[in-house]
């Protein structure tokens, strides 16, 4: 069975991250040490951004960025078609969120409609790592009124729109390390990047218990930082980041030659940009079964995972009471018809010759 996704590092990462490792534990500075400033400059680098601070996760990335902005009381305008955390993020940091329409690509329009004096800030989610044409728009639009745009770049490692990469657009972005991203620290992980000097100070503050240099507790911060070995793990990848983005961006044009217009449609990704291969995704075409297609495939050897969000945030339970009313059709159609293909480092291009052949019978036999 060829399975969605797989985590493995190549053998010139590993003896770099195990020569590393001992490193770190015979040194005795498991935290905030070299490996995190090296990790640091390496996301400033792919961000195009003056600083970096390393978390322990893109969760606390976001509510570190949402704290330091102040939303408490305040909205923080978070898609539809997003991760849980996007929104957690922003309650825990105590604002009210609202939620506006989103696809594969924020819906602009709705933003702009939703933009009023009580906004703290709004915040785009780069879906698979595919940054929306209409960025620019969006950028220019919050800075116009003067609210922060915060990139939710969980998906977007090396992703870049006309030569500007993601982290490029907003006040500052949020970025994941968790296992499945395109660059891992080992488990979990995160880093917020921006230009903003008192953001990076006060991030700094926040994920080291809320302290400054000389000890003293000035916010109410937390135990959110990230480990030597985690970032240690995560530079060795970053390394060969531009390597691992041309690998899957191969696999990811095979499957759109052979199957786009075959009961699939994927995103274009327009010259002089760069998708991050996250994940493949594409859209099914109206009347097809995603799961009559996915059980056809796993009898083909193939399994089809679940969507980035088959269910939009005005979906689930938790979030119950935001935006009662409203409807959002953009994000309610893409976690209907949306699929993502296999897709991992160093794929095989025989693995992805025999996922092109299942999905294609599969789809053939129940259209």
């Amino acid at each position: 069975m060829i399975p969605p996704f797989t985590a493995a590092l190549p053998d010139d990462e590993i003896a770099t991250v195990l020569a590393a490792v001992e490193q770190i534990l015979r040194s005795g500075r498991l935290v905030l040490g070299e490996h995190t400033e090296e990790f640091e400059a390496a996301v400033a680098d792919m961000a195009g951004s003056r600083n970096a601070i390393a978390v322990n996760s893109g969760s606390t990335a976001l509510e570190i960025i949402f704290r330091a902005l102040d939303v408490r009381d305040r909205v923080v305008l978070v898609p539809a078609n997003t991760n849980y955390a996007t929104a957690a993020a922003a309650v825990h940091a105590g604002a009210r969120v609202q939620l506006y329409d989103s696809g594969l690509y924020p819906d602009v329009a709705d933003v702009e409609r939703r933009l009023t004096p009580a906004v703290a800030a709004v915040v785009v989610v780069h879906i698979g790592g595919h940054l929306c044409p209409e960025l620019p728009r969006l950028a220019g639009l919050c800075e116009r009124v003067g609210v922060p745009l915060i990139e939710d770049a969980a998906h977007a490692h090396g992703s870049e729109l006309a030569g500007t990469p993601a982290g490029g657009f907003g006040y500052a972005a949020a970025w994941s390390f968790f296992a499945t991203k395109v660059v891992s620290t080992g488990g979990e992980g995160g880093a917020i990047t921006t230009n903003d000097p008192d953001l990076n100070r006060m991030a700094r503050m926040y994920r080291d218990q809320g302290k400054t240099r000389d000890g003293r507790h000035v916010v109410a911060g937390n135990s959110w930082r990230m480990t030597e070995i985690g970032a240690a793990t995560g530079r060795a990848q970053l390394e060969h980041l531009g390597r691992d983005i041309a690998a899957r961006r191969t696999v990811i044009d095979r499957y759109a030659a052979q199957l786009d217009g075959h009961g699939l449609t994927f995103p274009t990704v327009r010259e002089g940009s760069q998708v991050s291969g996250h994940k493949c995704v594409a859209l099914l075409d109206p009347g097809i079964d995603r799961q009559r297609l996915r059980c056809v495939a796993a009898e083909q050897g193939v399994e089809l995972a679940r969507g980035v969000y088959e269910a939009p945030l005005h979906a689930q339970p938790v979030f119950a009471d935001l935006n009662i009313g409203d409807s959002f059709p953009a994000a309610d159609d893409f976690a209907a018809r949306h699929i993502c293909l296999p897709l991992w480092r160093g794929m095989e291009i025989g693995t992805v010759g025999r996922v092109i052949d299942a999905v294609t019978t599969s789809i053939q036999s129940i259209m």
